[in-house]
Formats: C-alpha cells, structure tokens, sequence
C-alpha cells in the first residue's frame, strides 16, 4: 500500500472513530447480552436471579391496566356488584405472586416483565445521545420503574463483569478493523 493510500485510509478510520461507530457497536452488542440476563433469565448485575416475587400482601388490580382481562371480584366476595349494587372496578389478589399466576405470568424467580412494556421500551436498542453517552430506554417512565426496581431489588441494570469483558471485547475489534 502506498503511503497517500494509507493516510487516507487512517483518516477514514479517524472519521469512523470520531463518529463513534465502534463504540455503538459494542454497546449494542452488549445490550442484546443485559436485556436477556435481565428479561429472559432474571438475573442481576451480580448475575445472582434479581429476586422472589411477594407473596404476603394483597393488592387490587384493575383488569384494564392488567396483560389479561379477568373478572373483577372482592377479598371476600367473588360476586362483580358490591351489596348496595355498585359495579366492582378492581379483583383482590392475595399477593403480587397470585396476580402474576393469575394473568399467566412466571413466578419462580422475578424477571421484570408483566405486560412486556419495559422489555419491549429497553431491548429496542441503545440510542446515541451523543459521541460518550447511550441511553436504554425511550421512555422516561420506563427510567422510573427501573430506578423502583433497582431500590426494591438492588442493581440490575449494571453491566455484569461479562458483559463489560464483551463490550471492551467488541470494541477492540472494531477499531482494530478500522486500523488494518
């Protein structure tokens, strides 16, 4: 290769660095590896499973906000009407666990995802905020539930020292294809 051929070269390279390619690669790469640690297998980021689901403390749920339509119905009454006639609005659930069996959901260990939304909203793809900072999420709600998440749970959404090892590992790649 020619030296002007070669100069070019590098600085098309320069270019791809500055533009921050490589780095959107890894980082990609690397989120397809937390969203199914984090979805599929529910594990955190000490890749131990995130937790238990409770099964101690009742909770109302209405059907419209719930991944499967049920019937509402009382803690003591499976009837839709209160006695003085008025329509239910919610079913009572003996637990978060029941609820989850209820609208067919796992409960063996917590894997974060009920309706599919913050799944969905976080295994999207990592969005570029600019050439140093990458976001997971599109929704500022869905930020919300996983900063609750990670209060009730511990960290989550951490990279896992696998993860990072992948991330870095890609990284070099592609800059090293650049540099050849």
């Amino acid at each position: 290769m020619k030296t002007a051929d070669y100069i070019k070269k590098m600085r098309t390279a320069i270019q791809i660095l500055k533009s921050g390619k490589p780095v959107a690669i890894a980082s990609q790469d690397t989120h397809v590896m937390m969203t199914e640690r984090i979805f599929e297998k529910g594990k955190n980021s000490q890749n131990s499973d995130i937790g238990k689901y409770d099964d101690s403390k009742g909770l109302y749920v209405n059907p419209n906000v719930a991944p499967r339509k049920f019937r509402p119905a009382g803690k003591n009454s499976n009837k839709a009407k209160f006695k003085n006639g008025n329509e239910r609005k919610t079913r009572y659930f003996k637990s978060y666990k029941s609820y989850r069996q209820a609208v067919g959901r796992p409960v063996g260990k917590v894997n974060l995802v009920l309706t599919g939304t913050l799944q969905s909203d976080f295994g999207k793809a990592v969005t570029k905020v600019n050439n140093l900072k990458y976001t997971a999420t599109a929704r500022s709600e869905n930020e919300k539930i996983m900063e609750g998440q990670e209060d009730r749970f511990g960290k989550i959404f951490d990279l896992t020292k696998k993860e990072r090892n992948n991330f870095r590992d890609v990284l070099y790649f592609e800059v090293e294809k650049l540099l050849k």
